[in-house]
């Protein structure tokens, strides 16, 4: 699942699948309405950990549990890049994905939040819905590889990408809420 933030954190923009995984509606997800939907006891690293993450303009990596419509917790990665633009690029928010761990047992799992990258999933079990959420993914996963493959001049370039691509989300979500609203 992709998410877009502004710069003070709240979600401008979740995807459609977060409706199937949470229950919860999209329109109660903006804001900070999607921490509704972290479980109780891992709230309080989320709001940390984002709160940390605007402060210093970071990319950050979270792993909660999420509640599921029928009350059981899962658990998620998730994660965001910071964005900037002009003027002297400044911060406007993160664009992140969110997507469910598979394969380890719940009992070895921990809430926890960290600072400075954001490694997005190889093979997200959260498929996307649209194919500028799977250029948003595939987007997160190359900034990810920069620094490993020494080849930081890339950077730049590939934020930039990840800017746009979070301009075209919103402005597909605002054509689909005026194509609702027309019907």
């Amino acid at each position: 699942m992709i998410f877009v933030t502004n710069a003070e954190g709240r979600a401008t923009f979740v995807s459609p699948e977060w409706t199937d995984y949470t229950g919860q509606a999209l329109e109660d997800a903006v804001g900070f309405g999607w921490a509704r939907v972290v479980h109780p006891d891992d709230r309080e690293i989320a709001r940390r950990t984002v709160e940390a993450a605007i402060e210093a303009q970071s990319a950050f990596n979270l792993r909660y549990r999420m509640l599921a419509p029928d009350g059981r917790a899962m658990w998620v990665a998730a994660g965001a890049i910071p964005s900037f633009g002009p003027p002297n690029r400044t911060f406007l928010g993160f664009l992140g994905s969110i997507t469910q761990v598979h394969g380890e047992p719940a009992a070895d799992l921990r809430a926890y939040g960290s600072l400075g990258s954001f490694m997005p999933p190889a093979h997200p079990a959260t498929p996307p819905s649209s194919m500028l959420e799977a250029m948003a993914d595939h987007l997160l996963m190359a900034h990810a590889l920069v620094e490993p493959a020494s080849v930081a001049r890339l950077r730049p370039l590939i934020e930039r990408l990840l800017h746009e691509v979070g301009i075209e989300l919103a402005r597909a979500e605002r054509q689909g809420e005026a194509q609702a609203a027309i019907h």
